[in-house]
């Protein structure tokens, strides 16, 4: 990090005195040197020359010096982004199926009382079947984490297929409804990084319907013109309240506006408690794309 800020005061100060400096130089030459033995037509083609040839060298090297940096800066800030994705990773795993496995080595340590004829234990059948249902929510929870983390390898398709596809398994995993409709027109999203920033949103989002909502039905809107594109994940949930919203370390929200951000992207949620949660992503379009075709559906597990 400080290696690039001295990079960027260094390129600043090239900026502004590198095209002074060769004036200066070059000046210099002319009045001390070039007058006296070339006639002022050579003098001026020679002139014309060499400052062609610094325009074109000094834009070559600042935009080089420019492009490098804003690689470093675009991997620095993707490297972020994954630590943050593994951190929220492990705090859901933390939260869930740690407690979960916690539960479960309880109900075994029953079991095995029951196994030993303790008395006071509970029903063999009763700890059995609440074993079980741990188990359940055990192997629900880790599939669903594995298959959030190969979301972006959906995309080979387009992002459209890939968004519906993780439409149809959230419906088939939750048995929450999701209705969606496209608008005519719509169109690819042609840039990739674009692409996977939105469906790890649309994820997030989702994940946060799973968990905290208790809805039964899920809206997805999508709309586009000219310059940008929307997308809104919409619940008739518990929704949040505002404190949780303005603090944004709660429910992904601070990583949702972080994957926005690294693409030009904006979130904004809209909540309210017992009225629902409404995230809304909007992104600039350029013009071209394939247009994807018309669909309408309702997915229901």
């Amino acid at each position: 990090m400080d290696d690039r800020r001295a990079r960027y005061r260094w390129l600043r100060w090239l900026t502004i005195w590198g095209p002074t400096g060769f004036v200066t130089v070059a000046e210099t030459v002319r009045y001390l040197y070039l007058r006296y033995v070339l006639s002022p037509a050579e003098v001026s083609l020679v002139a014309i020359g060499v400052t062609l040839l610094a325009a074109v060298g000094f834009s070559t090297y600042v935009f080089s010096v420019i492009s490098r940096l804003e690689q470093e800066r675009n991997r620095y800030r993707e490297s972020m982004l994954a630590l943050r994705e593994r951190e929220r990773l492990a705090r859901e795993m933390h939260d869930g199926l740690a407690q979960d496995l916690a539960v479960l080595n309880l109900k075994v340590h029953h079991l095995r009382e029951l196994a030993a004829g303790r008395e006071g234990s509970p029903p063999l059948a009763e700890s059995v079947d609440e074993t079980q249902s741990v188990l359940d929510h055990c192997y629900r929870e880790v599939r669903q984490t594995l298959y959030d983390l190969r979301a972006g390898n959906r995309l080979s398709n387009g992002f459209w297929p890939a968004l519906v596809a993780q439409l149809d398994e959230f419906a088939r995993q939750t048995g929450i409804e999701v209705i969606w409709s496209e608008p005519p027109g719509v169109k690819e999203i042609a840039d990739q990084a674009v692409s996977v920033q939105l469906l790890r949103i649309v994820q997030e989002a989702l994940t946060n319907v799973r968990k905290h909502a208790n809805a039964r039905h899920v809206i997805i809107e999508w709309s586009h013109d000219a310059k940008s594109g929307r997308l809104a994940v919409r619940d008739d949930g518990t929704g949040l309240s505002d404190a949780h919203v303005a603090d944004g370390q709660h429910f992904g929200l601070s990583m949702m506006r972080e994957r926005a951000e690294s693409v030009g992207a904006e979130v904004k949620v809209v909540t309210a408690p017992a009225q629902g949660t409404v995230v809304e992503i909007r992104w600039p379009t350029g013009e071209g794309g394939e247009l994807h075709r018309k669909r309408k559906n309702t997915l229901s597990g």
